[in-house]
């Protein structure tokens, strides 16, 4: 009995002793929890702005993740989720097709096995005479990007498994990056298509997000790896149109809507293996270029000093303005531009770059001097340079690009909030031959619509 008390004594100290460590351990694992705002997290601001995000620096903890991405655009406030869904639903039952539901469609030659249960989108651009705008018999590798950039965004994982799974069957030999063009199930021709490329290892970016799945990091990586080495110049460090430059001006012709900034973004957080941080800034620093040499828009193609440039691949349109003077599409905001602001604005939401800020105000500037004050008042294009303009109504793939530029500032609510009712309101057509206009139309609205989540 005179013991109890020293044992007890004992006993209480070790007990406090034990509390100690725990909380000392407890205290050190947040450093690298996950949170991003914890301990050692990159998220607080080196700029003083308050910004977790500044210009140039990396939000990633330790444990590789970006951490919250998604605070910075402005967006309308009409959203329509369940609206949303619905256009989905649609583009998903017009231009998706499984392996096995495709197998009455005889038209070339047998499927190959290794496509085996997988899918594809539907689409009408093709190098092949058989694939003409309505049968559908073809795929072009840009599909797949939108495919699977609009599947990661609803979390839609079987289908998203099956175009990712379709995409690696017709991978370029020695490389991960996609044929261009593809003949249904059966066998794809052509070299790479860097747009297409990029969008699908951005999705992969979201899908890890989403997931936390890491095969899906490990895949956006090896594609990474095969843009960097085929499909960015060595020199200047921009994005290619196409593998090597395949017959795209020897290394001198650029496709601005090709320039993907959030995956060029997430490369640099996530692959220590290439130097993606010049990839970031040598293809930012040029859109700002071209913007600024223009009257505020981009053009179609450019060249090394930002002039507007023909690509010589046939896909050039003789526009006329309203006055009547000849505009070639190369040379105005028609055709492959209305991806840019889509791009910009998106990587302005997730990272908050103020230098993607400043050139979506300067388009909505644009808008601003042409008296644009909604969609329905956007023309049929916009001249590069010399103030030209079309005299018709601008197609869905103009107009809804061009309501992302209001994205930059919340003062643009009343533009965005008839943007938003425009674009949820124009339903999307049921046509194999408007795959590009759909699909672009979904991706604004999932983009107006606060889908393009990372997590």
């Amino acid at each position: 009995m005179k013991n109890k008390p020293f044992l007890l004594s004992c006993f209480t100290i070790s007990l406090l002793l034990c509390f100690a460590v725990l909380f000392a351990c407890s205290s050190s694992s947040n450093e690298d929890n996950g949170d991003p705002n914890s301990g050692n997290g990159d998220s607080s601001s080196s700029d003083g702005s308050g910004n977790p995000n500044p210009s140039g620096s990396s939000s990633s903890n330790n444990n590789g993740n970006p951490g919250t991405l998604g605070a910075y655009a402005a967006f309308p406030s009409n959203m329509d989720a369940q609206r949303v869904g619905e256009m989905y639903n649609s583009w998903i039952n017009t231009y998706y097709i499984t392996y096995e539901n495709d197998t009455g469609n005889e038209w070339y030659e047998q499927f190959i096995e290794e496509a085996r249960g997988t899918a594809r989108i539907k689409s009408r651009y093709s190098s092949i005479t058989s694939c003409n705008s309505t049968s559908g018999n073809c795929t072009a590798s840009e599909a797949i990007g939108y495919g699977m950039i609009l599947t990661s965004l609803m979390e839609d994982w079987e289908r998203f498994d099956k175009l990712l799974a379709y995409s690696k069957v017709f991978r370029i030999d020695g490389t991960a990056l996609m044929a261009w063009d593809v003949r249904g199930f059966r066998r794809g021709v052509g070299g790479s298509a860097t747009d297409a490329d990029i969008d699908i290892l951005a999705s992969l970016f979201i899908a890890y997000g989403k997931t936390g799945n890491q095969n899906y990091l490990n895949d956006a990586r090896e594609i990474g790896a095969s843009i960097y080495e085929h499909e960015v110049d060595n020199n200047t460090k921009l994005i290619l149109p196409a593998m090597n430059n395949e017959t795209m001006g020897n290394g001198t012709l650029y496709n601005i809507s090709y320039f993907s900034l959030p995956a060029i973004k997430m490369l640099a957080m996530h692959d220590n293996q290439h130097d993606w941080n010049s990839v970031l800034n040598a293809n930012l620093s040029y859109m700002e270029m071209v913007q600024n040499a223009g009257d505020g828009l981009w053009p179609d193609w450019s060249d090394a000093n930002g002039a507007s440039r023909d690509p010589n691949n046939g896909s050039v349109d003789n526009l006329t303005s309203s006055d009547g003077d000849a505009v070639p599409s190369y040379a105005a905001y028609y055709k492959e531009a209305p991806r840019i602001p889509w791009r910009i604005a998106w990587y302005y939401h997730w990272f908050g770059d103020e230098r993607a800020k400043a050139m979506l105000d300067k388009g909505m500037i644009f808008l601003n001097g042409k008296g644009v004050t909604a969609p329905s008042e956007i023309k049929s294009f916009y001249s590069y340079q010399g103030g030209k303009q079309g005299g018709g109504t601008a197609s869905a793939i103009r107009w809804v690009s061009l309501c992302a530029l209001g994205m930059g500032s919340s003062g643009n609510l009343e533009w965005l909030n008839s943007c938003n009712e425009s674009v949820l309101n124009s339903g999307l057509t049921t046509a194999v031959g408007d795959y590009y206009r759909n699909s672009l139309q979904l991706i604004y609205a999932m983009l107006l619509n606060g889908r393009f989540k990372y997590d």
